[in-house]
C-alpha cells in the first residue's frame, strides 16, 4: 500500500489536518488491516467503493481491501467538523454517514465525477468545495486542540480537574467543550491515555504485574480495567501480552 498526505491552504488550517491519499494494487483476495485505534478526529473518504464521513471510533477497528484502488480523505482537526454538521456531534460516534449527510454535490455522480481526476486533482476541487461550504471556526477550536495536545504529552495531565487548573477552565466547561465540538468526553481521551500506558508496561514486561497496572491506573476493580482494556485495545491485557509473544 501507498499512503500519502497533503497539507492544507493556509485559509483551511483551522479546520484541515491534512488531506491524504492510500492507493494499493493487486491485493491477492480480501485484506484486512489489524485494527486500528481511532483519535478525536474526523475524516470524510472518498473512493470508488465507498464514501463517507467517519467519526471517532471508540474502539478499535478493521479496515477491508481488495484488488487494486484509491481513497483520497481529508483529515479535519479535533473538533473542526463542528462548523460543517449540524447535527449534534455525538451523532458521528462509532460509524460511517453519508457525505451526502453534509455536502449537497456528494451523491452518487457527484463522488464519481469527482474521482475521474487524478489524486491532486481531487484534492483541489475538495478545497474549492470546503470553501463554498463557508466553515466559522471559533475560539473554542483552538482551546480543545491545545489541551488535547498537552494530554497526550503531559504525564501529569491524567485527571480532569487536573486538565481544568492546568487551562484555567471548569470541569463543566471541559466536559460540555468536548462534546459539544468533538462528541466525546474528556474523560473518554484521558482513559485512552491511561490504557495506551498500560500496554507500553505490558510490553516492557516479561511478567507484567496485572493488579499492580491495574492499580497505578487508579482502577479498584481489576475486572474494570480488563474490560476498558480490551474496548480500548481490542483484546484482554493477557490477550494482548501473548500477542506480543507470538
Amino acid at each position: 500500500m501507498q499512503f500519502r498526505t497533503v497539507p492544507p491552504p493556509e485559509d483551511l488550517s483551522r479546520f484541515i489536518e491534512h488531506f491524504w491519499v492510500i492507493r494499493w494494487d493487486s491485493v491477492l483476495g480480501p485484506y484486512q488491516s489489524d485494527e486500528v485505534m481511532h483519535r478525536p478526529y474526523v475524516d470524510i473518504f472518498l473512493s470508488a467503493q465507498e464514501s463517507g464521513i467517519q467519526g471517532t471510533f471508540r474502539g478499535k477497528r478493521t479496515y477491508s481491501a481488495a484488488g487494486s484502488g484509491r481513497i483520497v480523505g481529508v483529515r479535519f482537526r479535533p473538533g473542526a467538523f463542528h462548523a460543517f454538521w449540524t447535527g449534534e456531534m455525538a451523532d458521528l460516534q462509532d460509524k460511517v454517514v453519508p457525505l451526502r449527510a453534509v455536502f449537497d454535490w456528494a451523491d452518487a455522480s457527484g463522488i464519481a465525477e469527482l474521482l475521474e481526476g487524478d489524486d491532486d486533482a481531487v484534492i483541489t476541487t475538495l478545497i474549492e468545495r470546503i470553501r463554498t461550504a463557508a466553515p466559522v471556526a471559533d475560539t473554542t477550536l483552538e482551546a480543545i486542540n491545545d489541551i488535547i495536545a498537552a494530554v497526550e504529552t503531559d504525564p501529569a495531565l491524567s485527571t480532569v480537574a487536573a486538565v481544568g487548573e492546568a487551562f484555567g477552565r471548569s470541569e463543566r466547561w471541559l466536559q460540555q467543550a468536548f462534546r459539544e465540538h468533538l462528541g466525546i468526553g474528556l474523560k473518554w481521551l484521558l482513559q485512552r491515555k491511561r490504557l495506551l500506558a498500560a500496554a507500553a508496561q505490558i510490553r516492557a514486561s516479561d511478567a507484567p504485574d496485572w493488579v499492580g497496572i491495574a492499580y497505578d491506573l487508579g482502577y479498584s476493580s481489576q475486572q474494570h480495567f480488563i474490560t476498558d482494556f480490551r474496548t480500548v485495545l481490542g483484546a484482554t491485557p493477557v490477550q494482548y501480552h501473548r500477542g506480543l509473544t507470538r
